[in-house]
């Protein structure tokens, strides 16, 4: 028996359905969650920096190896290190970041002459003990005492402790045979720095001047060929007054008279209630404005570094990963459009 063509005749039991065999099958819809999603995952995975702070670095939040960004970042210039791992080149300068405990640390161009990063600092986040550059600037940090500076209150509570806190806020262990320096303003004395001109064309003719007008020379130090120094007893106040009654303010300017002291920390930390003693000379607490200290100390072992020159731009792969999440992402976007349109808004009659 011949199978019937026509439209609406009866299908025989166990046949199938010739209309039914041509029909399409629905397409996929992309849903505007899914779309948005894929979107926005292109643009994460982008070679834009991921912003963080120091503190969430220190505290071991920030994945090794990603490329981030520091932001409010201050540097302790003074404990820098230059390292390379080649003779050739600038090599690199390495510096520990404020208030980490050198935990943290910013690897930077060695290039004097590049344009200063202030603030905030962008690159490569990396374990610093799998750097090849790391042996030496461990070894450097062990055998090269660095300045920690501290005020006279913190120097004194670390008599009895051994562990100082830092103007930077780091602690740091002091031993008995690290150098102490300080610096200390004479309120009793001051420099006349004395210009030689017209009017006053040498030292003895200055000198002379100087008497006339009340102001009683210390030591007068070798003049060069335009200027001689002399250290006078008095204030800057007084001294002032008296170069402007005898005129003699314009060709003169004034220096602090500064003294500089140095000795061990066992030697210090036996100073009286009244003062730190330095070779039997007591200086008063408030003379003092900061302290010294130099100290030898190991980088931590889970210390991290922040390596500016290295970014994703600089490895061939990142490119053309780019451009295919680009065009994934415009793919996506063109989707969520027209899922927008079919889900969201509403139909037209």
């Amino acid at each position: 028996m011949a199978e019937s063509t026509d439209e609406g005749a009866p299908i025989a039991k166990d046949a199938i359905d010739p209309a039914l065999v041509r029909l399409s099958r629905p397409r996929p819809k992309i849903g505007v969650v899914t779309a948005a999603g894929l979107v926005f995952l292109c643009g994460y995975f982008g070679t834009e920096p991921e912003r963080v702070t120091v503190a969430d670095v220190n505290a071991g939040k920030v994945s090794s190896d990603k490329f981030v960004k520091l932001e409010a970042t201050e540097l302790v210039m003074s404990n820098a290190i230059r390292v390379s791992t080649n003779k050739a080149g600038l090599g690199l300068r390495v510096a520990p970041v404020r208030s980490t405990g050198e935990h943290l640390w910013v690897a930077m161009s060695g290039d004097g002459w590049e344009k200063p990063q202030l603030g905030a600092y962008a690159g490569r986040l990396r374990k610093l003990r799998v750097l090849p550059f790391a042996p030496s600037l461990a070894a450097y940090a062990k055998d090269h005492p660095r300045p920690v500076f501290a005020t006279t209150q913190a120097v004194r509570t670390a008599f009895g402790t051994a562990k100082i806190t830092s103007v930077t806020g780091d602690n740091v262990d002091i031993g008995d045979a690290d150098r102490v320096a300080f610096d200390t303003v004479d309120p009793n004395t001051v420099i006349i720095v004395a210009t030689f001109g017209d009017r006053l064309p040498s030292a003895n003719v200055w000198a002379t001047e100087l008497g006339k007008a009340g102001i009683v020379i210390g030591t007068q130090h070798d003049p060069n060929d335009y200027t001689i120094r002399f250290d006078v007893a008095g204030d800057i106040a007084t001294i002032t007054s008296k170069l402007q009654a005898a005129n003699l303010w314009a060709p003169a300017r004034l220096e602090p008279m500064t003294h500089h002291y140095e000795t061990t920390w066992a030697k210090l930390r036996g100073s009286s209630p009244a003062g730190f003693v330095v070779d039997g000379t007591t200086i008063p607490d408030p003379q003092i404005d900061l302290v010294g200290l130099y100290v030898s100390r190991e980088i931590p072992s889970d210390a991290y570094a922040l390596i500016t020159d290295e970014h994703p731009e600089d490895y061939w792969y990142v490119l053309p990963i780019t451009i295919a999440l680009a065009a994934i992402g415009l793919v996506f976007a063109w989707a969520l459009v027209r899922a927008v349109k079919r889900d969201l808004l509403p139909t037209r009659a």
